[in-house]
């Protein structure tokens, strides 16, 4: 079995050392034999002096799992089930076998949240290995903290009283057999919101196929436990997603495109069609300058319709914009981005 290069060493190492950063937990809680994951919680009883008020039912939870984490696919309105960058792995863990490299990511939600993420797919013989790291730092309202998540990032912007924060740490794994390509991820993901604190386990499945120009593609995210809150127990954001994508094509000696499509189905029934094009520009070989822009069906009430942006290449190193211009008289978010391949 061939082994992994030096550079790639090192990027797994940089990854890993970003995990053990971040995903120990200070306290481990048994739930017994009968229970499918491990319980890290720390909860504000009734009778405390900063006691939050009861938080309401109806979210689905941790929040990172359901915002953006590749500012190249958010430009295409957050389409990424056939991604073959660095962070495919947030995306499908069926997309490893031909993703290749590292991504890192920031957005701001006004000046009141900032996510990032870390992703990186390295060859380890006939295997693909990637990790991830997913991050969300906001303030929650201090009386009702599930209202500041339950609407997704749109109200992140509106801050609050309450320290929050949103986690997950992802390890996955993807081979070619028969033609197919497969691939199974497992994260530990965190909600915190005030003094309230929560972790679980979750499993993505994913598999692709060359079809045409393209990759057919197709996911099942964050199957598990939810979360439990205080007496508020949180669904994941599991979801199924089917989608094609491939690019970027050459259509003429200095013009190449690309384009991401797919039909995602979330837990509660809701169908989410989005689909995103990019157009390069390619004056020189090893540089391009690209455009893109994306439409999906918006869930939440001020959620933008269409997002967009911009990238610049040279050779494996890759710049990234984003741009998701909230509805509802909320700040536009950015996010701006790094690719090496």
């Amino acid at each position: 079995m061939s082994q992994l290069s030096r550079k790639g060493w090192v990027r797994i190492a940089l990854g890993a050392g970003l995990l053990a950063a971040g995903a120990i937990p200070s306290h481990v809680h048994g739930q017994g034999a009968g229970t499918l994951r491990p319980r890290f919680l720390s909860q504000v009883r009734p009778g405390g002096a900063s006691e939050l008020a009861r938080p309401r039912s109806g979210y689905e939870g941790p929040l990172v799992l359901r915002l953006p984490a590749s500012t190249r696919m958010l430009g295409m309105a957050n389409v990424g089930v056939a991604s073959n960058d660095g962070d495919a792995i947030f995306y499908n863990p069926g997309m490893l076998m031909q993703a290749r490299g590292v991504a890192v990511s920031v957005q701001r939600y006004g000046e009141r949240a900032t996510a990032g993420s870390f992703g990186s797919v390295q060859t380890l013989g006939s295997l693909s290995v990637g990790i991830g790291a997913q991050v969300l730092q906001f303030d929650a309202d201090l009386y009702d903290p599930i209202a500041s998540v339950k609407q997704g990032a749109p109200r992140l912007s509106d801050g609050g009283e309450a320290p929050a924060s949103s986690t997950a740490f992802t390890v996955g794994v993807g081979r070619a057999i028969k033609g197919y390509r497969l691939g199974a991820a497992v994260k530990y993901a965190e909600e915190r919101l005030g003094g309230m604190r929560d972790g679980v386990l979750a499993l993505d499945v994913g598999m692709n196929r060359a079809a045409g120009p393209g990759t057919l593609a197709v996911s099942v995210q964050n199957i598990g436990a939810g979360l439990d809150l205080y007496d508020l127990n949180g669904p994941l954001p599991t979801r199924l997603t089917v989608g094609y994508g491939g690019g970027l094509f050459p259509i003429s000696a200095q013009w190449d495109i690309g384009m991401q499509t797919q039909v995602s189905v979330e837990r509660d029934g809701f169908v989410r069609p989005a689909g995103g094009v990019e157009l390069g520009y390619v004056p020189i070989e090893g540089i391009a300058f690209v455009v893109r822009t994306g439409l999906r069906l918006p869930r939440e009430s001020d959620e933008p319709l269409a997002t967009g942006g911009l990238g610049v290449t040279a050779d494996r190193f890759s710049l990234d914009y984003a741009i998701e211009p909230m509805r509802g008289n909320r700040p536009a978010s950015h996010r701006v981005g790094v690719r090496i391949r």
